[in-house]
């Protein structure tokens, strides 16, 4: 390890220049140091208690402990966490290990963390190691001395001359005269947790502290590697990648306290509190309450609460791909607006903005419920478009058309669609007769589409009185549904996030500079066509890692559905916790379901993002 030389002559005359700076300097780091003991001691310490207390096994009646867990055990989970803050310290498991494994350089440090946690394995599962002292200083000693060796780096050395001796035997000896002094302090570590652990008894017959205050010891390490090299680290000047590598080993170090605490602490609530039994078989069982069921999507009697968890991913997605294309639409709109010459279109942007933009979504989803459940008229009132279209305080009711024939209609568009990009392989043509032959084939495309839809006709919704003498027994037969918890979600989340979108737009397009879109006016186009060719294309290059965020907030934002009683994936899924009270392996599953909706979405955005930014400007 380097060791930090002290200027004396130096240290002297700044405190002689100013020795109230000097003063408040040393307060700072005496009370630092203070509160970094207090951390270390205290976490240290409940983490030292917890790993006892798991280790000991006390069998009753022919049972085991409650809170008993093997020792191998708790190597392969602490080990295992540990050795994935290794690997990702390391940065070696890249895709380029596939192309060229013969290079074991590149990766060995990995590779002798895994080989370090088999060998920690191996001794748990077979030395007989004391309960109270031994399996204690294992775990946590392995755990400080994965982090020691972390911030030494020196281990990657070392394995490549281990592997270089096995390989030439004949000048291993050569190899380790002249490469001895680069690993010595990882060799002397290594040797010394190992030795100490197995004399741990007869060590602590001479210094008691070391096995019964193990906490202590290690916080006293701690403390020590932690400011050491927090002054080589103030000292020294490296490359970019390997400082990189010093802070997040610095951190790592600085968190194992925390890090066995939380992993001990998880161990006993998995073993000794039921509710959180992370397993997911009441998941089977028939849910037993009903939901908005649109579009008959699940049994609302004999669905189980699978069943009822796929229909509030089906809600919530259907609202977020709605909202995200309406708030893009709606953004692009406002933010072009923002730029506009003309003051009113300017004023109503900027109003829309900062009206919305600063506005609680939660508000904001109350706010619209109220106002659209008190605006539209009851059932007995209800307004009718062209009897045709019926709105009320219970939903609106559109025209249904047959499923089959609505697929078949949008995969015309979807083949006319992909026949006019095979047509401008070779650029659009903008012609005059080009544009008028593209317009040709989108109406003929469009009324053939209609034709199809509405061949079979479609279903008019009708209302009549189920029981006559009973004022609210409305029923509408036919028609398709549309409730008014997802008109006002949707209202909700598209206003909300259109106003943020709005800025991103603006913001991109002041960023481009002032000569493209005078080349677009010297060109001739008109204010839409270098909106459209010029300026938009080339913003989407800063406008698409933003929207990628946004998309994202729509998705998670989508969680306050419940504000207005629509029966999403979190709403589902909190009446699940309320029922039967699984509330950690619920919370997790909705913890899973949207962060596999926010990869989704940050997956297609990043493709996009490709796409957009493969033509360098």
């Amino acid at each position: 390890m380097q060791t930090p030389s002290i200027d004396i002559q130096g240290l002297k005359s700044n405190i002689a220049k100013d020795p109230s700076r000097f003063a408040k300097n040393a307060l700072f780091q005496i009370l630092t140091v203070a509160i970094l003991w207090k951390y270390l001691t205290l976490f240290m310490g409940m983490s030292y208690d917890m790993s006892k207390q798991i280790s000991l096994n006390i069998v009753i009646a022919g049972n085991s402990s409650q809170t008993y867990y093997p020792l191998g055990d708790q190597v392969l989970v602490i080990g295992g966490i540990c050795l994935i803050f290794f690997a990702l310290i390391q940065n070696e498991v890249k895709f380029d290990i596939l192309r060229n494994p013969r290079d074991y350089r590149s990766y060995i440090t990995t590779i002798s963390g895994v080989i370090g946690l088999a060998i920690f394995w191996l001794i748990a599962e077979n030395v007989e190691l004391s309960p109270r002292t031994q399996a204690p200083f294992l775990i946590i000693g392995g755990t400080f001395l994965t982090g020691f060796l972390l911030i030494q780096d020196e281990l990657g050395k070392l394995s490549i001359l281990l592997v270089q001796s096995v390989a030439n035997p004949r000048n291993s000896v050569e190899l380790w005269k002249k490469s001895w002094q680069e690993v010595i302090i990882s060799i002397s570590a290594i040797l010394l947790f190992i030795t100490v652990l197995y004399n741990l008894s007869m060590i602590g017959a001479y210094i008691p502290s070391i096995s019964r205050e193990q906490d202590k010891v290690f916080s006293i390490l701690l403390l020590v590697t932690t400011i050491s090299w927090l002054l080589v680290m103030s000292k020294e000047a490296d490359r970019p990648a390997v400082v990189y590598k010093r802070h997040s080993s610095m951190a790592f170090l600085l968190s194992i306290p925390l890090i066995l605490f939380l992993a001990f602490r998880i161990m006993l609530l998995l073993r000794t509190d039921p509710t959180w039994d992370v397993s997911w078989d009441f998941m089977d069982s028939i849910a037993g309450f009903s939901i908005t069921n649109w579009p008959n999507q699940v049994n609302t009697s004999l669905g189980t609460r699978w069943d009822f968890h796929w229909a509030g991913v089906i809600n919530a997605v259907r609202v977020v791909l709605i909202s995200i294309f309406l708030c893009t639409v709606i953004g692009i709109i406002v933010g072009v607006m923002r730029l506009s010459n003309h003051r009113l279109s300017s004023l109503f942007g900027t109003v829309y903005v900062e009206v919305f933009r600063n506005m609680p979504l939660a508000l904001l989803l109350f706010t619209i419920s109220i106002t659209v459940g008190n605006t539209l008229p009851v059932m007995q009132d209800e307004f009718s478009i062209a009897n045709t279209v019926l709105l009320s305080n219970q939903g609106i009711f559109i025209p249904s058309v047959d499923p089959f024939l609505l697929f078949v209609s949008l995969l015309l568009l979807a083949l006319v669609k992909a026949y006019t990009r095979y047509l401008d392989r070779d650029g659009f043509d903008d012609s005059e007769e080009g544009v008028r032959s593209r317009f040709k084939i989108w109406v003929g495309a469009s009324a053939a589409s209609v034709a199809i839809l509405l061949s079979r006709g479609w279903d008019v919704p009708t209302i009549w009185k189920r029981i006559p003498e009973s004022p609210g027994s409305w029923v509408v037969e036919g028609g398709f549904e549309i409730t008014l918890p997802f008109i006002c979600i949707i209202a909700g989340l598209t206003i909300y996030t259109s106003a943020i979108v709005a800025e991103i737009v603006r913001g991109s397009i002041q960023s481009l500079p002032r000569g493209q879109i005078e080349a677009g006016i010297s060109l001739g186009l008109s204010p839409f066509q270098r909106l459209r060719l010029v300026i938009i294309p080339q913003a989407l290059r800063s406008m698409v890692p933003a929207l990628n965020n946004q998309y994202m907030n729509v998705w998670k934002n989508s969680s306050l559905a419940m504000v207005v009683a629509y029966n999403d994936v979190f709403y589902i899924n909190l009446v699940i916790v309320n029922k039967i009270g699984k509330a950690v392996p619920t919370f997790i599953l909705i913890l899973i379901t949207y962060q596999i909706g926010s990869l989704v979405i940050s997956a297609l955005m990043n493709m996009y993002n490709r796409r957009v930014t493969r033509v360098q400007i």
